[in-house]
């Protein structure tokens, strides 16, 4: 086994964008680690609240790094992104993202790193389970993607989503490989990326919460959608990636668009649905026999007050888990 050095430092960066009312619980759930070696790097994205008023509370700590930002800088902005400059500022030998909505519990980065000096060399990321907290009604439920390890890559591209995003603990020399250059930098797909070069291993334990609200990014459908559709043009269309993924690209593509597809349907958004069944169409024209794609196309050429009727006399809401 691969042992690593005595408490190397692990940086976590922390963007926000206007969470005044979170932010305080996220860096302080970063200090509170049982893991003492750290640096965290909060970069505040031209916030319009007093996010930088409560960040600046922390200035004190000699672990805090601010950095203001004088106007944000949005997701898909590549060389210019608020992570690429927290990441080029940082000191530490692992990183780790951490939104500022979002907080650890205690023990998350001493039990990764514990995995981590265990592990081969090759493993580069260690990613764990986790909560997701609904503020609406102060629930709190146990959430986990997926529970493998190895080389990881083509798990990506059978099932989507292996880890959850604010989770992993990766190496530094793993943003290296990948780069620093990308359009979707500082998002779930870096560790997408670096499935294909590097193992993954987790700690089967439920160690950060994901705060559900109604401000949430992943909320905005469209923009995220707009992101996708970028890092499935760019990324996905790569000709190596291509060759490793033997012929599952184009389903994950497909079950991807057809995902969103339906989304914007119950949404009744449906020029943008149309537009995402016919891109998983071409993408793998097999699916075009799917009952949910037929009815998601269909629906999308009728006018809107009667797919709304038909939506309504089905009596619930598509399943939009899209398996191809």
């Amino acid at each position: 086994m691969h042992k690593e050095n005595t408490n190397p430092l692990v940086s976590i960066i922390i963007p926000c964008y206007n969470y005044d009312q979170y932010i305080e619980k996220c860096i302080q759930s970063v200090l509170n680690q049982t893991y003492k070696s750290i640096e965290v790097i909060v970069v505040d994205n031209g916030s319009t609240d007093d996010s930088l008023e409560k960040i600046r509370t922390f200035s004190h700590d000699p672990r805090v790094v601010i950095i203001e930002l004088k106007e944000n800088i949005p997701p898909g902005s590549g060389t210019n992104s608020a992570f690429r400059i927290a990441f080029n500022k940082s000191n530490g030998s692992y990183i780790g993202v951490l939104y500022a909505d979002d907080w650890y519990l205690p023990d998350k980065i001493e039990k990764q790193m514990e995995l981590f000096s265990q592990c081969v060399s090759s493993v580069g990321v260690v990613y764990c389970h986790g909560y997701r907290y609904f503020e609406k009604d102060k629930t709190k439920i146990e959430f986990k993607q997926q529970s493998v390890r190895g080389y990881v890559f083509k798990d990506y591209l059978k099932e989507g989503n292996i880890v959850i995003p604010i989770s992993p603990l990766v190496k530094r020399c793993c943003y290296e490989i990948i780069g620093l250059n990308n359009l979707w930098t500082g998002s779930e797909y870096d560790f997408f990326m670096m499935s294909q070069y590097v193992d993954f291993d987790y700690v089967d334990e439920n160690l950060v919460v994901m705060r559900i609200h109604n401000n949430n990014d992943a909320k905005n459908t469209l923009s995220v959608y707009e992101r996708v559709k970028l890092f499935h043009s760019i990324a996905l269309s790569d000709s190596n990636t291509v060759l490793r993924g033997e012929g599952l690209i184009n389903k994950r593509v497909a079950s991807d668009f057809i995902a969103y597809g339906l989304t914007f349907t119950v949404k009744m958004d449906m020029n943008h649905a149309r537009d995402a069944i016919i891109k998983a169409i071409k993408a793998y024209p097999v699916c075009i026999f799917k009952p949910k794609v037929i009815a998601s196309l269909s629906l999308s050429f009728l006018p809107n007050i009667v797919s709304k009727y038909l939506l309504t006399v089905l009596g619930k809401s598509p399943d939009i888990k899209s398996d191809i």
